[in-house]
């Protein structure tokens, strides 16, 4: 039995790390939106092995360990594959429109490669699971024990060998979990000299990498690979790294393009494919020279930074000693803004550590070494975490579209949160900020910026908060205006200095910056003064036809703008620019297909049709099914609301957490592997804390309850005490705030288990089965659930799920016949 344990254990591992590489691979080949569609899609065949199986039970005489070691060489293989099968099938979204039979082949091909593996994973614990089922609780630990693990053994590795070497790992994995089940001596030993092999192969050829082909065309990444300009590619655990060679060239005056504008030199870091992009601008390394060349010609700063606005609030603050924060330094125009204008101090926080290196290392010449500069620190990390962390406060602080187009980092890959444009987030901003300091964020959307920020203010007591925000925007970029807000009011001496720097007279229109939120002269501004106000009449917000209205962390889903599908027009008498309406119209595709919400469309089509066929074909066409009294129902009940219930709890403490661990990835990984292991604990422990046929059963329901309604209680305790600890200790903070409820929700899938194994055959089966298909709709649901009531009612909805299977528990079979 330990070898079969251990099979699971390593089992459970591959699925689950194959999973997540999965969705690493699709956001950088795709996009994030995609790469959630593709991957929950695929996990869906998890369950349909619990379907099938309890349509087709398992013969009486079926050998279980041959059929687990040909399922386990079945997974090893599609594994293996993956890499050659993916690059084949070039399947790019957008493109449907142009090419939709070929597009639909590519995704149909790269869709059933991805069912195989999620099937044959799930057909193998399905198949031991029933054969052992009275041994389910040793064997479901083993089993979340595996998916724990899974979740966090493969990010040390990714930088080292990508995910398409850890493919190999995975394959590697299922031959040994073979070489376990196998009862043959040779079998066993061909099984682990495979393995061997697929583990050496991705080493030895390190550092390069066995990768996925970029398979849309983002920001010109492919191209420029196809003119032979790639020169460095980095996997790191949050995003793929790729720095290509990118000389700005002149472009035609007709059509400007902000990417290639003028004369200059840099280097193109694109993350995820293109998902976003920063630079490596070329600089000698005097800051001197820059400034002059810079107060000489404007448009010399387009060739040193992103935009012309960079320095503005250096520029304020121009030789005065001013100390900076830059969250997302990314590669390094916004330190090198500070420096030029005299910064004594400047704190640049990079949230994927691979870009950090090559600025200080690889690129350091490159880009006039301004990481080594004195005064200057430089480190991965996240800007929220840090900024509890640190007692010091900031003349400025500056945010240039920081987010991540990480699946894995941002804890769901439905919706992406945007926990730098919370209110809670601009009231720490302003908290660290020193009496006249000001705030820098450059990001789409500046009303619903301001009405967040509207609230913090107000809830710190603080009056007037018109006086104190300027917003500027540029014709060539209206998407992403300039966003200042000064902890002091603005003054008329400061405005004249800031139009004079964003405006002068020698600056081609295209590029100058005209000031839409004026602070000295409110009847100028574009917004009312009912958007400052910290409370924006619902009227307002509701005439509107994108979201104007502030985000929490409770609520973080920033870029949620749309209101109906179809194109935005600009309408000044409802409060709509045309930097508003940007991101939502190029997020159409043909007028009618919304990007930003097409997965969760698909997704939750797919999940109806799955729904329907995974509860009514087996009620119809099972044992289980037809069985008299209709008993299939709290069956069907009591697993479905487990797999809701158990998933919503993950996902919704991987959000809430992140407020204490600060990090998206280490909040991913402590909470996977926190409540997947203390829930193979508590399953282990089940037998003794709710045995089987005692009145005790009701234990681990009571104690899910009673841990949820006291977790949503000292949450907010417990945060303010964590955050003074270093990271580590607030991981561990963190997992044993959430283990109690971990250990008991470990707790009732077994003795759910043991209730019905001596039903009609093909009753685990399908019990495996709803549990499966309703954690991947559970998925969806707490999306929609977070959008519509936020994520502590999301958490008490879970609750529910739980309480309801207590209802339906004594309804099952076996529980009945025990006079339970």
């Amino acid at each position: 039995m330990r070898r079969i344990s251990f099979g699971v254990f390593l089992i459970a591992m591959s699925t689950l790390a194959l999973e997540l590489l999965l969705a690493r691979v699709f956001d950088a080949i795709l996009i994030t939106n995609i790469s959630y569609f593709i991957v929950t899609s695929a996990v869906f065949a998890f369950g349909l092995a619990g379907i099938y199986v309890s349509l087709n039970p398992l013969p009486a005489a079926q050998d279980v360990r041959s059929l687990a070691v040909r399922l386990a060489l079945v997974l090893a293989v599609v594994a293996a594959l993956l890499v050659p099968i993916i690059n084949a099938l070039p399947f790019d979204p957008l493109q449907a429109f142009k090419a939709p039979l070929r597009q639909s082949f590519y995704l149909l091909g790269i869709y059933l490669t991805m069912i195989v593996p999620f099937f044959v994973s799930g057909y193998l614990l399905i198949a031991v699971f029933s054969t052992y089922s009275k041994k389910i609780q040793v064997l479901y630990f083993w089993d979340l024990a595996g998916a724990g693990i899974g979740a966090v053994i493969i990010l040390p590795f990714i930088p080292m060998i990508g995910p398409g070497g850890l493919t190999l790992c995975v394959a590697a994995t299922a031959l040994v979990a073979a070489s376990l089940f196998s009862h043959r001596r040779k079998a066993t030993v061909a099984c682990l000299a495979g393995a061997a092999v697929l583990v050496v192969v991705p080493f030895t050829l390190m550092p390069r990498y066995i990768d996925f082909d970029n398979h849309m065309e983002k920001r010109s990444v492919v191209a420029d690979k196809k003119a032979g300009r790639l020169e460095v590619t980095k996997w790191d655990p949050v995003s793929k790294i790729e720095v290509l060679d990118d000389p700005l060239e002149a472009a035609p005056a007709a059509k400007p393009n902000p990417w290639r504008a003028t004369g200059g030199d840099r280097k193109h870091i694109a993350y995820d494919g293109g998902n976003q992009s920063s630079f490596f601008y070329k600089f000698d390394g005097d800051l001197e020279k820059l400034r002059k060349a810079i107060d000489n010609d404007r448009m010399v700063a387009r060739q040193q930074f992103w935009q012309i606005s960079v320095p503005a609030a250096d520029y304020l603050k121009r030789d005065t000693g001013h100390r900076v924060l830059v969250i997302g330094s990314a590669g390094g125009h916004d330190t090198k803004a500070a420096l030029m204008y005299g910064a004594r101090q400047v704190d640049a926080i990079e949230l994927v550590s691979a870009v950090v290196d090559l600025g200080k290392n690889q690129y350091a010449n490159y880009i006039g070494n301004i990481f080594s500069r004195p005064g200057v620190h430089a480190q991965a990390g996240e800007g929220r975490s840090f900024l509890r962390a640190t007692g010091q406060r900031y003349d400025v602080i500056q945010i240039h579209s920081n987010y991540t187009s990480s699946s894995i980092a941002q804890g769901t890959g439905a919706l992406a949160p945007s926990y730098l444009q919370t209110v809670e987030a601009y009231q720490e901003y302003f908290e660290h900020l020193t009496d006249d300091g000001v705030l820098q964020v450059n990001h789409h959307s500046y009303p619903r910026m301001i009405t967040a920020a509207a609230v913090a203010w107000k809830r710190m007591g603080r009056g007037d908060f018109q006086k104190h925000v300027a917003v500027f925007e540029t014709p060539i970029e209206k998407h992403s205006p300039t966003l200042l807000i000064k902890m002091s009011p603005w003054t008329e001496h400061e405005m004249a200095d800031l139009k004079a720097y964003l405006s002068p007279q020698n600056l081609p229109e295209l590029y100058s910056y005209k000031l839409v939120e004026n602070p000295l002269h409110p009847e100028e501004s574009f917004l009312s003064s009912a958007f400052y106000s910290g409370d924006l009449p619902k009227s307002i917000s509701d005439r509107m036809p994108v979201r104007v209205t502030p985000i929490t962390d409770d609520h973080p889903y920033f870029d949620l703008l749309r209101k109906r599908i179809g194109k935005l027009v600009v309408d000044p008498t409802n409060f709509v620019n045309e930097g508003m309406i940007s991101i939502p119209n190029m997020q159409l595709k043909g007028g009618f297909v919304p990007m930003d919400l097409v997965h969760l469309i698909g997704i939750s089509i797919l999940s109806i049709v799955f729904m329907c066929l995974f509860v009514f074909v087996p009620l119809r066409f099972s044992a289980v099914g037809r069985e008299e009294g209709a008993k299939a129902i709290p069956l069907l009940v009591y697993f479905s609301c487990l797999g809701a219930g158990f998933i919503i709890f993950e996902l919704v403490f991987i959000q809430k957490l992140m407020q204490l661990i600060g990090s998206p990835l280490y909040t991913y990984s402590t909470v996977l592997f926190a409540l997947l292991l203390s829930s193979g604990l508590g399953s282990l422990a089940s037998g003794r804390v709710a045995p089987a046929g005692a009145n005790r059963w009701r234990i681990p329901f009571m104690a899910i309850v009673a841990l949820c309604l006291v977790f949503t209680l000292v949450e907010s305790s417990v945060f303010r005490f964590g955050l003074g600890f270093a990271l580590p200790g607030r991981m561990l903070t963190a997992a044993l705030l959430i283990s109690p409820i971990g250990f008991f929700l470990g707790m009732p899938f077994p003795l759910g288990i043991l209730a019905i194994e001596g039903g009609p055959k093909g009753s685990v089966a399908w019990a495996w089965g709803m549990n499966g298909v309703f954690t991947v709709i559970g998925g969806v649901l707490s999306v929609f659930l977070g959008l519509a009531f936020g994520f502590t009612v999301t958490l008490l909805i879970a609750m529910g799920f739980y309480v309801l299977a207590t209802i339906a528990y004594p309804k099952l079979d076996v529980v009945q016949r025990l006079g339970m």
